[in-house]
């Protein structure tokens, strides 16, 4: 009985070592497993060569990180790899979306990628490999463009813009003297701002093709100057209410002059600018301080449809112990902020029209 006792013991410390032996393999097999370095990780143009390609190696501790970095690297060759701060006009977006001006599909990448870099510098490209390299705990990823796809991709951007701007002119011409006319030379300039960009970056890509393109890219430089002229031709009337030394009347002439037209006091031309202009006493609970509240609405009216356009509204408030001061400084802040934004605010609206 002892000797089976001694036996069934000696059993069980094997099967315990044997599954400890089993659990410890199951762990060490867990370990992803380290392959070979890919060539394209130190010389990418012996997998991708140069004639035919345009790469960037990209490298960090995870497989998003070493993507972004690879197509930030390829950005960079058109000059420009972070993603600028300003954005397309709305009417812009608009028009890649009906599909009037041309873009590319660069959905294979994700949100994170387009946050991070111009997706016009993504255009034509692809994350073709990635790689692990286990020891070290680094990723690699390689960003590559293939020149003929990409010159065929701009190619076809380049025309189409073309296309399209000559569309947006020619209906243009029957009202040019408008600010609808101004609006449509403004968008056919941007529309030529892409196509520059698209042949600028063809240059990098293969410069041979440039010259047979350069007849599809009007110079956006010209459209602006004809733009300018258009705007010396429209005349806008400044009517103001409630502008008793008529200071209001002159920060919007002088407004509407940095926009590139022209002020006037007839009141028989196309073009209407009337502002209404508010003020409201307001003094504190301790009565120490009193405030002044001011307000300006103004709109643009296109006496020939009676449509009000270019809407513009300030608002604020200024403080003293004494209100003709308060109101005082008021009106100093509504001219400071007529003669800084209204241009903008113009050219906003301009741009956010629908072609």
């Amino acid at each position: 009985m002892r000797k089976v006792n001694c036996f069934a013991k000696a059993l069980l410390c094997l099967c315990i070592l044997l599954a400890g032996g089993l659990v410890f393999a199951a762990k060490k097999n867990d370990k992803p497993k380290a392959t070979k370095m890919p060539e394209w990780v130190n010389q990418a143009s012996a997998v991708y060569p140069n004639a035919s390609f345009i790469t960037y190696v990209g490298s960090g501790p995870d497989r998003d990180s070493s993507e972004v970095k690879a197509l930030q690297g390829l950005a960079s060759v058109f000059g420009q790899a972070i993603k600028s701060e300003s954005t397309a006009s709305s009417r812009m977006v608009q028009a890649k979306a009906d599909g009037l001006v041309a873009t590319a599909n660069v959905q294979a990448f994700s949100q994170d990628v387009k946050r991070k870099i111009d997706v016009d510098n993504l255009i034509g490209v692809e994350t073709k490999e990635f790689w692990q390299d286990v020891p070290n705990a680094t990723w690699y990823a390689i960003a590559v463009l293939e020149k003929s796809k990409a010159v065929d991709i701009y190619t076809t951007m380049i025309k189409k813009n073309a296309s399209a701007i000559s569309t947006v002119l020619k209906n243009a011409a029957s009202d040019k003297a408008s600010l609808d006319g101004f609006g449509s030379y403004d968008f056919a300039e941007d529309i030529a701002l892409e196509n520059e960009k698209s042949l600028q970056k063809l240059s990098v890509i293969d410069p041979s093709c440039v010259d047979s393109l350069k007849s599809y890219c009007p110079s956006s430089k010209k459209i602006h100057a004809e733009k300018m002229e258009i705007a010396k031709q429209i005349p806008i009337c400044v009517q103001t209410y409630n502008d008793d030394h008529g200071r209001y009347k002159e920060a919007f002439s002088q407004a509407i002059a940095e926009a590139g037209f022209k002020g006037t006091y007839d009141a028989s031309v196309r073009y209407t600018l009337i502002a209404k202009f508010e003020f409201e006493r307001a003094d504190t609970t301790d009565k120490k301080t009193i405030r002044c509240r001011y307000n300006c609405e103004s709109y643009i009216l296109d006496t020939k449809t009676s449509h009000q356009i270019v809407p513009f509204t300030i608002k604020g408030r200024e403080s003293h112990v004494d209100y003709g001061e308060a109101q005082h400084k008021a009106e100093a802040s509504m001219i400071a902020k007529i003669k800084k934004d209204f241009s903008k605010a113009f050219y906003d609206y301009i741009r956010s029209a629908a072609e």
